[in-house]
């Protein structure tokens, strides 16, 4: 272990201002979402203090992925025509776009790849949710699927210094990259992950997504069948070759997940047959 660059990113987890930041609306609303009594109009009056990201919702919202058909002008027109769930996952998207849309060095990702692997990896985990009768978690997946690589924006730097030792790691013991990361440096990207939604202030099961995505069999078991989600989507997006980046070939699918959702192989076959669709939806959003 690299105990120097332990102690760095210990520094950095211990002083938040070190952490990426996101607009403050993005935590109000996941919050307000899940409050059975709130308004809409309170809703729409939140996001509408932050007159830059009402600017990118309402894009997103006429976007070919979002939009319902119907050109959409208001945060408050957003939420009656699409539902707050699903403006919910615009303002996510909206909020989210700078800290992941960049250039990712260690991972080998250039500019936008993580972003474009999010984006697919919420797509997919939609229809993953809906496949399977979970419509009501569909939203959940896809906010899950955004930011589950988030943990790599901070932990990028130090796997480029650390990389080769890394791989070699990951190749003599044949396990995960992310396995080798923990090893190597104290860390692994989603344990980071975890950290910078503390920051943020996002709910728990986002933070099981985060946290364990790479291993579905470590999450609590009311999280299980949402994390299942998210790591076949990112799983079958790597397999796919979208955001694979240095570390995409040392991922393989669990067992728990699978079994957790039922998945048939046809069923699997049929997902990542599907990928040129979802990449397609994607593009809508991007």
């Amino acid at each position: 272990m690299h105990a120097h660059i332990q102690q760095r990113i210990q520094g950095i987890i211990n002083n938040l201002d070190q952490l990426p930041s996101i607009p403050d609306v993005a935590s109000k609303v996941l919050t307000m979402v899940n409050d059975p009594d709130v308004a809409f109009k309170a809703i729409a009056d939140e996001i509408s203090k932050d007159q830059a990201i009402t600017t990118n919702i309402l894009k997103l919202c006429n976007s070919a992925y979002f939009s319902k058909g119907k050109e959409i002008s208001s945060i408050d027109r957003a939420i009656v025509t699409l539902g707050i769930k699903e403006v919910k996952d615009i303002v996510v998207v909206a909020a989210t776009r700078e800290v992941l849309n960049k250039l990712i060095v260690g991972y080998d990702l250039a500019r936008g790849e993580l972003w474009k692997h999010g984006i697919a990896v919420a797509v997919l985990s939609k229809k993953i949710a809906v496949l399977k009768n979970k419509k009501s978690i569909a939203d959940i997946a896809f906010t899950g699927g955004i930011i589950h690589d988030v943990g790599k924006t901070v932990l990028a730097l130090f796997v480029q210094n650390t990389f080769k030792d890394i791989l070699e790691l990951a190749q003599a013991r044949q396990i995960q990259f992310s396995a080798a990361e923990k090893e190597i440096m104290g860390f692994d990207h989603q344990e980071i992950g975890e950290n910078i939604l503390n920051k943020w202030k996002f709910p728990e099961v986002l933070k099981s997504i985060v946290r364990y995505h790479h291993q579905p069999d470590k999450a609590p078991a009311e999280f299980l069948p949402i994390v299942s989600i998210v790591h076949i989507a990112n799983t079958l997006c790597l397999m796919a070759g979208v955001g694979i980046g240095a570390d995409g070939l040392y991922h393989e699918l669990s067992d728990t997940a699978i079994k957790a959702l039922g998945l048939s192989n046809r069923e699997m076959e049929e997902l990542y047959g599907d990928m040129p669709q979802v990449l397609n939806q994607a593009s809508g959003i991007l």
